[in-house]
């Protein structure tokens, strides 16, 4: 009986607890440093570190990670009265009218935003941006996206999750997806409340759970997004 019960609760053990670690593997622990040493040069990382930014209140965290990628594509940047005569995306310039129609920053203030809002603010920005629910996605697909995705192939993928499935404290969140490790088979968040968590690997499987979660606001599945130009 008591290896029936044993057996049961080993099934419902993530593939990276079994293996004996965490879920979430931070930036500088003696794991993290392992892991980051070994980045691929292609990895989305190099183009995106540059240009990472904090989110600037605690709900924009969807809008710095718009602006993370809007900084890293080879396009046509704004100019903010802050940088001028410099070209550059900042979190109050994203704003622009045709965002503003379809998100304003006090609604995002207030409740941040939703998967179909990132596509359409981005696409407002002249990028490419295609919306993928985490239902639509198994481990398997989602590992296969990702190792494609965060090469040097002129995508970038953001990520809106749930916190607490990682373990983290908060609830729905948006940050940046920088690179994918085979060895371990994890993926770099950057996560853009720099104040609060350090980047993070975490395993496919806890990304997966994470994504596959359902936004309070919309009512529908958090997920990716999928940005070129």
């Amino acid at each position: 009986m008591n290896k029936l019960l044993l057996l049961i609760l080993l099934s419902f053990v993530t593939p990276a607890l079994a293996a004996g670690q965490p879920t979430v593997i931070y930036w500088n622990t003696e794991t993290g440093k392992a892991i980051r040493a070994r980045m691929p040069a292609d990895a989305d990382y190099w183009q995106l570190a540059p240009v990472f930014v904090a989110q600037k209140t605690q709900s924009y965290c969807a809008v710095a990670s718009a602006v993370t990628v809007l900084n890293a594509l080879p396009i046509k940047r704004p100019v903010d009265p802050v940088y001028a005569p410099y070209a550059y995306f900042t979190q109050r310039d994203f704003f622009s009218p045709a965002v503003s129609r379809i998100i304003d920053a006090s609604t995002v203030l207030a409740q941040g935003m939703t998967r179909e809002q990132m596509v359409q603010t981005l696409r407002a920005q002249g990028v490419q941006a295609k919306s993928i629910s985490g239902a639509a996605l198994d481990d398997t697909s989602l590992r296969a996206l990702l190792q494609k995705a965060l090469g040097d192939d002129g995508q970038f993928v953001l990520a809106n999750y749930l916190r607490q499935s990682l373990g983290q404290v908060g609830g729905g969140h948006w940050s940046v997806l920088a690179a994918y490790d085979a060895q371990s088979d994890r993926v770099l968040i950057l996560d853009v409340a720099k104040y609060k968590y350090q980047p993070a690997w975490v395993s496919i499987d806890a990304l997966h759970r994470a994504i596959n979660t359902m936004d309070t606001t919309s009512h529908q599945p958090r997920g990716l997004v999928i940005v070129s130009k």
